[in-house]
Order: C-alpha cells, then sequence, then structure tokens
C-alpha cells in the first residue's frame, strides 16, 4: 500500500448520529460506521465482567455484553502502511465526544489474548446501548482493570503510528 498524508482532527470527535462513530487516521479512506453497518456483522458476547476502575477498586459485574471485536473493524478497512514493520509502532485512540480517550496498540489489538476482548459494543445486559445512550461504547473485557478502557459513547477510533 502506499504512504497517504494522515489528517487530525484538532478539536475531538464531532457528533456524528445515533450508534455511529468515525475510523479515521492510517486507513486508505475515513469511513463513519453507522448503526447500521454495526448491526449486520458478526457479534461475540461475554459474560460475567468485573468492572474495576485504575485504583483496582471493584465498581460492580455486568452480567453481559455482546459487540463485535475491534479486530474485524480494523480488517474491514484499508490500513495504509508502507513498510513490514509499521504495525510495530501503530496505536488505535478510542474516543468520546466528551474527550475521554483511551489507547490500544497494535500489537495489543492483534498478538495478545486482550485483543480477542476488545469490543464495540452493542448489547448490555441484554439492552441496546445505542437506545440508552444514542451511541455504541468500546469495552476491553480481558483487562485486569476494565473500567480505565471503558469507552462510553464511543466517537471516534483513529489508527496513528509512532514517528
Amino acid at each position: 500500500m502506499q504512504g497517504k498524508s494522515i489528517e487530525q482532527n484538532k478539536k475531538g470527535p464531532e457528533k456524528i448520529g445515533t450508534g455511529a462513530f468515525r475510523l479515521s487516521g492510517m486507513v486508505e479512506t475515513a469511513r463513519t460506521w453507522t448503526l447500521e453497518d454495526l448491526l449486520k456483522m458478526e457479534t461475540v458476547e461475554v459474560k460475567d465482567i468485573l468492572l474495576a476502575c485504575g485504583s483496582g477498586e471493584p465498581k460492580g459485574h455486568i452480567g453481559q455484553f455482546r459487540g463485535i471485536l475491534l479486530t474485524d473493524i480494523i480488517n474491514s478497512a484499508k490500513v495504509v502502511t508502507t513498510d513490514h514493520n509499521d504495525t510495530k509502532k501503530m496505536y488505535v485512540i478510542a474516543s468520546s465526544n466528551d474527550g475521554y480517550a483511551t489507547i490500544f496498540s497494535w500489537q495489543e489489538i492483534f498478538n495478545t489474548s486482550v485483543g480477542e476482548g476488545i469490543m464495540v459494543v452493542l448489547e448490555k445486559e441484554g439492552k441496546p446501548v445505542y437506545e440508552e445512550s444514542g451511541a455504541v461504547d468500546l469495552f476491553s473485557a480481558k483487562d485486569f482493570l476494565t473500567g480505565p478502557r471503558y469507552v462510553k459513547r464511543l466517537a471516534q477510533l483513529e489508527i496513528k503510528m509512532l514517528g
């Protein structure tokens, strides 16, 4: 693939519609994922997840999450690389409209068991999350401390590269 100039949104993610979020950065074409797009994709389910904040303090349990693996969403985009080793320097920023953001390394997503649990959440406890909040969430089910990377009302995923 050819290298492309990557645009950066300095103002933060813009509000784009119910259940939708934007995928941008090191991709051939930035794309808005609509709720309709997401509902057509294969989903996974995780059960009995402990919510714990960054200090380790338990914040409760979630009985069930259903969503789409982040790997599936990224794999459907045409990621731009110019060198065999580019993905070793890539990372993904997941952010909400309120400014909350978290980071995942490319290798963490695609080369560890953590990546098997990072999902765009469509359903929580049997109820669509977008009906209550107007947006989908992003959750990392295999983190030891699940709270710090729980992005409620996901607005943007940006694929970036160091250097």
